[in-house]
């Protein structure tokens, strides 16, 4: 999916000679959105430390609690908000791929930073602070299930061994106690942890095989095309998979392992990020946005819209905070 650029956060993490920034951030209770769905260049790394947050990054949805950490890749949407409304806090390191390394064509920066930003290569994004076995088995089938993290079933082979998960959550304790605001004197640290952690990330990396890359890519764009050309119209499961054409079966399959969503997923998700830009360009009224990006029912575009950007159509437009 395009990233669109409204939602490119604007906010500058550390400077041009030392581009990574940390983050200390607690929130009273009854707050609900932490922060709503963006995406900036930098690779960022956040800990819970108190309390309980929803986490999503891209359709991948994760329950952290305190101890747990996600690691989020350039380039990618996400959004969390606390549970419940209860009181949470979290750690954050945002740091561009020139902190590593600053030559991403040097020999470092094309075997262990390129494949990661091209997405040839995904690093587990969960990191568990409890027993990966027993607690946090993902449920792939379940999206009802709010208590679990929806992951890919090819992740799976990343839960093997629960010995790196601790090593990463140690470095990053150890990175939360340099100062929030002056981060220059820590620099041989920070650098130092966050190639450990990079480490132990890439040890437990997935490479995408061959039939993921461009060539079944290329084969889905007309379907891609005909969805953001249609998208304000019905548009069902069989008439994308006659483009191809193929059975909706076949076609649900390659378009989940090349997209890593479903094509209805896709479709909704679209059309969101479509009413988003509406509701942020435009004064027409929530009713007339909803029917214009393709739902027939302001109830069910409002709980889509709530389940995808963390707040309802008519906050979104409110806060101003795209």
């Amino acid at each position: 999916m395009a990233k669109k650029k409204q939602y490119e956060e604007k906010q500058q993490h550390g400077t041009a000679e030392l581009p990574v920034g940390l983050h200390k951030m607690s929130y009273p209770a009854g707050t609900d959105v932490i922060f709503y769905l963006h995406w900036h260049q930098e690779f960022e790394m956040l800990m819970v430390i108190e309390g309980e947050i929803d986490f999503e990054i891209e359709d991948r949805k994760y329950l952290l609690q305190a101890g747990d950490s996600v690691f989020i890749n350039s380039n990618l949407l996400h959004s969390a908000r606390a549970v419940d409304g209860k009181p949470c806090s979290f750690f954050a390191i945002d740091f561009h791929y020139q902190f590593l390394h600053e030559d991403i064509h040097s020999r470092f920066g094309r075997k262990y930073l390129k494949p990661v930003l091209d997405g040839k290569i995904v690093f587990p994004e969960f990191i568990s602070a409890r027993c990966p076995e027993s607690s946090y088995r993902p449920e792939f089938e379940n999206p009802a299930n709010r208590r679990r993290m929806s992951v890919q079933p090819e992740m799976e082979a990343l839960w093997d061994n629960g010995g790196w998960q601790s090593q990463v959550i140690r470095l990053l304790r150890e990175l939360y106690a340099c100062p929030e605001h002056d981060t220059e004197p820590y620099e041989l640290m920070l650098r130092s942890h966050i190639i450990g952690i990079w480490d132990r990330l890439n040890r437990q990396s997935i490479r995408v095989s061959k039939r993921d890359e461009p060539g079944e890519t290329g084969r889905l764009e007309p379907v891609v095309k005909y969805m953001k050309d249609n998208f304000a119209y019905e548009i069902t499961l069989s008439e994308l998979a006659e483009i191809l054409p193929m059975s909706e079966g076949q076609f649900c399959r390659i378009f989940k392992r090349t997209m890593k969503m479903s094509p209805m997923q896709y479709l909704m998700r679209y059309r969101i990020l479509q009413s988003c830009r509406l509701l942020q360009d435009t004064d027409k009224k929530i009713g007339e946005i909803a029917n214009l990006s393709g739902f027939n029912n302001i109830s069910y575009f409002n709980k889509v819209f709530l389940q995808t950007i963390g707040c309802t159509p008519g906050e979104y437009r409110s806060t101003g905070n795209y």
